[in-house]
């Protein structure tokens, strides 16, 4: 099964074995491609936590200083720091415009059903930017059961039954389809609207890019195997 992740500077494409990432660096798209280890999976979360612009940075790094304050010293505490979870399982919702795009890029590699060339790029651009494996749906998940439960819950019981409803939606996919569309037509919405933008040639290229070294290096990896 291959699944895509996007960040502030590019796209990536993978499986459980092997990711290839195209990220943009001055303007020039570069390439690299690892196997998939714990050292392939920090080297990626640092990539995504440092794409972000400059306010965003300074604004995570207070939530965490906050956190840590507020469970060191609770007294002190002016917001409940739960808060802080609700802020991370929110953050599709106000991406910066380049991770934006390049979440619109990567939609639209997966929708367009022709081969995936640069060439195609016209094509791909004019692809659904809608994708129906988007994590966006888990993100509507979680705020289901965590606005269900605000109105009556303490706020950690609402965390834990977003979490719950998220977990549901991971676990119960192929039912869930079937008996909630409304999340799944909420998730939609939001991809159009909220979760993505048109993206321009760069951000299309660079995820083709990804895509192409993704299917290369799979492909080594399954002649390897045979």
């Amino acid at each position: 099964m291959i699944m895509g992740m996007s960040f502030g500077r590019g796209v990536i494409f993978h499986d459980r074995n092997v990711l290839a990432c195209a990220e943009v660096k001055d303007g020039v798209i570069h390439l690299w491609a690892e196997k998939i280890t714990f050292r392939t999976i920090g080297k990626i979360w640092l990539r995504i936590c440092f794409s972000f612009p400059w306010p965003y940075q300074l604004l995570h790094l207070a939530l965490v200083l906050y956190v840590i304050a507020a469970v060191a010293f609770p007294r002190l505490a002016v917001v409940d720091s739960w808060w802080a979870a609700v802020y991370v399982a929110g953050l599709h919702f106000i991406f910066p415009r380049e991770l934006k795009k390049f979440h619109g890029a990567e939609h639209k590699v997966f929708s367009y059903h022709g081969e995936k060339r640069l060439e195609s790029w016209r094509e791909i651009a004019r692809a659904d930017i809608v994708n129906a494996g988007c994590s966006t749906n888990l993100v509507v998940w979680f705020f289901a059961g965590f606005l269900l439960t605000l109105p009556f819950a303490p706020l950690p019981w609402c965390v834990a039954a977003g979490v719950a409803f998220l977990l549901a939606g991971v676990i119960g996919d192929r039912h869930l389809r079937r008996y909630c569309r409304v999340i799944y037509r909420l998730s939609a919405f939001f991809q159009r609207h909220v979760t993505t933008k048109e993206p321009a040639r760069l951000h299309l290229e660079t995820a083709i890019r990804s895509y192409r070294l993704f299917e290369h290096i799979r492909s080594k990896e399954l002649q390897r195997a045979a």
